[in-house]
This record gives structure tokens, C-alpha cells and sequence, in this order.
């Protein structure tokens, strides 16, 4: 509901409550506070947790129903886990995060960047993980990193979330009509942030296997580097033992590849979406308990 402003700000009260509670706890212990958070959200939100279990089911067959139940609970704990563990390192200057972050193949980044020479670098993520704290390197090291998001609907959790992102000299770029200025930093040889692995609206899509199955996505960032020849470097974050994490970057996905292999027009377009959504699916892969699987993801029709 984007106007309730009274419901709004009871749902700030609470936030900031909650807020108080969790960085009054250490962070190791913030963490499971938020697991056992998400451990009741699974028994609790049952129409989600079937949700879960069925894209389990649909993504990954070869694991059977024992492990889809157990890694649907594994999800919601960790997203639990997530919401906590981003409060919590709230408290964190910028000194502290960095000595907690282990930063993994970083080299890719600098090399697109080289070889690039004025054209900006796209930061490419998904729902896995903890994608706020692998947001923060990228604008830390080398310069600020505009971050593609959609506005929350209450302004007043808004404006908590955009200090949150913008806290270590990154920038946000609000989803609706955020191609021009993408296009823009782009062309200014800056970084940008940005998702890939949610259904795209109705009518903004194109289908692409996902898990080896089409699902709706959206083609506006392959049509973007397709323009500006722009590198697009997968990134992820995920939690470590003793409060710790560890940001890691892949090789770097190029345009030019796609096209010099003959691609051209719209499969060239959907081409390179394919490869943005399997360097998603690589990462969900290896951690398969901390993707959105309660998302529903491969529905046919977005409503």
C-alpha cells in the first residue's frame, strides 16, 4: 500500500525497535536471533513455504523431497538470517566491514575495467546470499556504485534503506526510468549495480532458461551492453563463520563475445540474458539454501 501513512509509520516504529534489540546483541549472535526468525517464518507462512519446496521441486529434480524440505527451511532461515545480519553490521564503520570481508577475484574487475578504457563497468548480482554487503567493495574500492533498486513503499523504511546503501559512497538509481541514467554512468566510465534474477513485469520480458527452464526476463541490460559495449561482471556475497564474509567476482561478460559468435538483433539480446541468468544460477547453485526460493519465479504470468 503506497499511501497508508499511518500504517507506515507504525511499521517504522517497529523497524526502529527492532532495530534497537538487534545491534544491542553481537553480531554473531544477531545472526541466530534471525535464523530462528526465519525458522518461524517457514512454520508460520505456509502458502510461501510450498512455493519454496515447488521450485525446489522444478529447478532441482535430481535432489528429492527430503532435501527440497530441507533446503526450504535453510532458506528462510537464512533470509531471516539476512534481514538481522544487515541490521546488525549497521554498527560497522567502514574500517571494521572491510576487515571482515574475505574479497575474491576482485582481478576481474580491474582487468574489464582496463579493457574498457572510458566505457563505465555493470556490477551484476541476484537474490543470493547477501547482496547488500557485496554491493559495498565495488563503491569502496575504486569509486561510488549506482545500485538500480526499486523504492520501498513506505518512505519512511525508504529513507532508512537509501542511507543503508549510500552509507560508503555508493549511489542508488530508482528502477522506474532508470535506463537513461544508466546509460549515462555508463557513458561517464562508472560502475553500475544491478539484479537480474526476478520476473519481469508483464510485456517487459523475454523468456530464457533459468534452472533449464523458460522463465520471463528481462532483456533491458543486454540490450544496454549490446549498446554501449559495456563489460558485465558477476558478483556475490555470502555469510562467513564468526560474523565474516566473503564477496566474490567472476570473470567478466562481454558483448563483443556474443556477437562475434554470430549472434545478432534480438539473439543476440537473448543470448546474453542467458548468460547473465547462468552466472546467477552458478552461484545459486552452490548455495542452494540461500536463494529466493519463495519467489515464484517461472509463473507464466505476471500479474
Amino acid at each position: 500500500m503506497k499511501h497508508a501513512p499511518v500504517r507506515h509509520l507504525v511499521e517504522y516504529g517497529a523497524v526502529l525497535l527492532a532495530k534497537g534489540a538487534v545491534r544491542a546483541l553481537p553480531h554473531t549472535a544477531a545472526r541466530r536471533v534471525g535464523r530462528s526468525i526465519g525458522a518461524l517464518a517457514w512454520r508460520v507462512l505456509r502458502r510461501h513455504r510450498r512455493i519454496a519446496e515447488e521450485n525446489l521441486a522444478r529447478a532441482l529434480p535430481e535432489l528429492g523431497t527430503t532435501e527440497h524440505a530441507r533446503l526450504a527451511r535453510a532458506c528462510f532461515e537464512h533470509f531471516g538470517m539476512g534481514m538481522t545480519d544487515a541490521i546488525s553490521a549497521g554498527r560497522f564503520d567502514l574500517e571494521e566491514l572491510c576487515r571482515r570481508v574475505d574479497l575474491v577475484g576482485w582481478e576481474h574487475l580491474q582487468e574489464a575495467e582496463e579493457r574498457s578504457d572510458e566505457t563505465g563497468v555493470i556490477v551484476l548480482s541476484a537474490h543470493v546470499g547477501l547482496w547488500e554487503i557485496a554491493a559495498y567493495p565495488p563503491g569502496v574500492y575504486g569509486g561510488p556504485l549506482s545500485v538500480v533498486g526499486r523504492p520501498l513503499d513506505n518512505p519512511w523504511l525508504d529513507r532508512e534503506l537509501v542511507r543503508s546503501r549510500k552509507r560508503f559512497g555508493n549511489q542508488l538509481i530508482p528502477k522506474q526510468g532508470a535506463v537513461r541514467q544508466m546509460l549515462k554512468a555508463i557513458n561517464r566510465g562508472e560502475r553500475v549495480g544491478i539484479l537480474i534474477d526476478q520476473r519481469a513485469r508483464r510485456g517487459e520480458g523475454i523468456w530464457v532458461p533459468f534452472f533449464g527452464i523458460p522463465a520471463y526476463t528481462t532483456p533491458i541490460l543486454a540490450r544496454l551492453t549490446l549498446r554501449t559495449g559495456a563489460a558485465v561482471v558477476p558478483i556475490h556475497g555470502f555469510p562467513l563463520p564468526k560474523g565474516r564474509y566473503r564477496v566474490e567476482l567472476a570473470p567478466a561478460i562481454w558483448p563483443s563475445d556474443v556477437t562475434e559468435a554470430g549472434f545478432e538483433g534480438e539473439e543476440a539480446v537473448a543470448e546474453l540474458t542467458r548468460r547473465y541468468l547462468a552466472a546467477a544460477e552458478a552461484a545459486i547453485r552452490k548455495h542452494p539454501d540461500q536463494w529466493l526460493w519463495m519467489h515464484q519465479r517461472w509463473k507464466q504470468v505476471d500479474g
